[in-house]
């Protein structure tokens, strides 16, 4: 078995059941139902349990899928000889250099049975996860009250496919709910493992079939009643950047009179992101703040191309936003601040210095004070360390990786002779284990003679050399910035004292950097902060939400008269 068994979270004894809503039976089990969604669930061999999240596909001549293993930093790995039967399903996947092959049966909503790898006999049970419905888990935004000192504030958040988001304000506790059926749904021990389950949400809906509220169940513990708050509406809305469209929603409070607003800016996101922000529209709003969370360009309902778009178009789409809330009666128009996240830092203090004075505070989540290219290097450094290089290896990764940043920015007209040189420089690594993490794959399948080649290093030089501190030097309103001291996408020790430096050269005699111990980027509490114990984590950092709230209500308040 090579070692690949590992036991990377304590197994769960009490698993609570899934939802049987479906009227199918097992004789009735198809391929459809097979690829209809995901499975979740672990297997075990001897004393070592690991979680699997599987795939099929309704393949022809036969069903295929691919499977994922997060605690072994796997993912995708191939299903072969899957053979389904009325009853009974059977595959093979290849991981650690052994095959395993389960052999289970079926019903529609778990698959369960024995595995062999290595020579040595195990057990597997796997659970439905449904396909998403936008409209099933968008209804479910919103907060819930369990006690008088406890919600649990939810939402859609692109990071999970558009799954809900939540946050308990009393256990810190965050995750993502998936569901079982319309009505129940789920999450596991942490972000990135999702069985056993260790947290059950039933749906409790009223005549008419709107969400009254939740029961929700703890692993080990009763049922908790949690009605839903009607504290907050929602309203889909449009505004414009000259001629890109940007749709958006704006939560306000119940109540009358105008409130103070935030402007959620996105950080980069692996694909355009929307309007999907988790629960921070809910958080915001059931705290008498109302929010504007809208479509990246190019995203969701708004039209653009964030891929060809600069730092200033995306600074001006926010100040659009701006705009259009500074328009609304229910808003106060001189209480309107910013919250970036991640790449949201570098974006808020450009809005802030384009926006004529007309911005109230600033607040951000783990942003960056080093040029943007400069940046990349760091991350790339801190990727190959989680992979376990040496540090040898590591600053070859970085020192590549960084050849490349700065031959882009430096040369604003790219000659054949001058990418060729860079392009055996990086084909010399090529061949190095480090390399696929190097993040520099990409330049030998350029050709600088080609228009839309130009165009692609135009786009990077422009991003690359972006720098946020002449900015935040310009800053003089409010400013709260919160860094992890574990974060492996930002140099917290060197942009802390930065930001600092910054803010006091721009006068500004009302700004905070904080800088939470063992927080990783997402200021969830970690060990390392590196990407590979990530899936491991599931409490956020004390008094990151609660002061970022309490922060913004001491300079803005909550609602005015109008």
């Amino acid at each position: 078995m090579n070692g690949c068994y590992r036991t990377l979270f304590p197994f769960l004894t009490t698993v609570l059941a899934a939802a049987t809503a479906s009227a199918q039976t097992s004789s009735s089990f198809a391929k459809e139902s097979l690829s209809h969604g995901d499975w979740v669930g672990q297997f075990t061999v001897g004393d070592s349990t690991m979680f699997m999240r599987a795939r099929f596909t309704a393949g022809s001549p036969e069903p295929g899928g691919s499977v994922d293993l997060p605690q072994s930093t796997s993912w995708g790995l191939s299903l072969f000889a899957v053979h389904l039967t009325p009853q009974s399903l059977s595959f093979a996947l290849v991981f650690g250099g052994d095959t395993a092959r389960f052999e289970g049966s079926v019903d529609p909503d778990s698959i369960h049975g024995a595995l062999r790898v290595g020579g040595r006999p195990g057990s597997f049970r796997l659970v439905h996860r449904m396909a998403y419905d936008s409209a099933v888990v968008r209804r479910l935004s919103g907060n819930y009250r369990i006690a008088s000192d406890r919600v649990i504030s939810m939402g859609p958040i692109d990071e999970a496919g558009g799954w809900l988001a939540f946050f308990d304000s009393k256990t810190r506790r965050g995750g993502i709910l998936y569901a079982l059926s319309d009505t129940v749904f789920f999450t596991g021990p942490t972000f990135g493992i999702d069985y056993p389950i260790a947290i059950r949400a039933d749906v409790r809906l009223d005549a008419r079939g709107n969400v009254r509220g939740l029961t929700w169940r703890e692993s080990g513990s009763g049922p908790l009643d949690a009605p839903r708050l009607d504290d907050h509406v929602s309203e889909d809305v449009t505004f414009h950047n000259g001629a890109v469209r940007l749709g958006g929603t704006v939560t306000v409070p119940k109540g009358t009179g105008r409130h103070p607003a935030v402007i959620l800016i996105h950080g980069a996101g692996r694909t355009t992101p929307t309007r999907d922000f988790g629960y921070w529209s809910s958080y915001f709003s059931g705290h008498g703040v109302a929010v504007l969370a809208f479509d990246k360009r190019g995203g969701g309902a708004s039209s653009g191309d964030a891929n060809t778009a600069t730092y200033e178009d995306l600074a001006d789409d926010v100040l659009a936003g701006l705009r259009y809330l500074r328009s609304r009666s229910d808003i106060d128009p001189d209480r309107i601040g910013f919250y970036g996240t991640s790449n949201g830092g570098y974006i808020a203090p450009l809005a802030a210095a384009r926006s004529g004075g007309r911005v109230a505070f600033i607040t951000v989540r783990s942003g960056s004070a080093r040029r943007v290219g400069d940046n990349i290097a760091y991350e790339v450094g801190n990727d190959l360390r989680s992979e376990g290089f040496s540090d040898a290896e590591v600053a070859q990764g970085v020192a590549i990786r960084q050849r490349v940043t700065d031959f882009v920015i430096s040369h604003r007209t790219v000659t054949t002779q001058a990418w060729d040189s860079l392009k055996a420089a990086v084909s010399a690594v090529s061949s190095e284990r480090w390399f696929p993490w190097s993040r520099v794959l990409w330049v030998p399948r350029v050709d600088p003679t080609d228009s839309m080649a130009v165009a692609f290093l135009d786009k990077l030089r422009s991003e690359w050399q972006y720098e946020p501190l002449p900015y935040w030097r310009v800053v003089r309103v409010p400013v709260y910035i919160m860094l992890g001291a574990l974060d492996r996408s930002v140099p917290t020790a060197e942009t802390a004292p930065l930001l600092r430096e910054a803010l006091a050269a721009a006068g500004n005699g009302d700004a905070t950097v904080r800088v939470f111990e063992r927080a990783n980027h997402g200021l969830l509490e970690s060990r390392t902060g590196y990407y590979s114990e990530t899936h491991a984590l599931s409490y956020y950092v004390p008094g990151f939400q609660e002061e970022l709230v309490r922060w913004i209500k001491s300079h803005v308040g909550t609602t005015r008269p109008r």
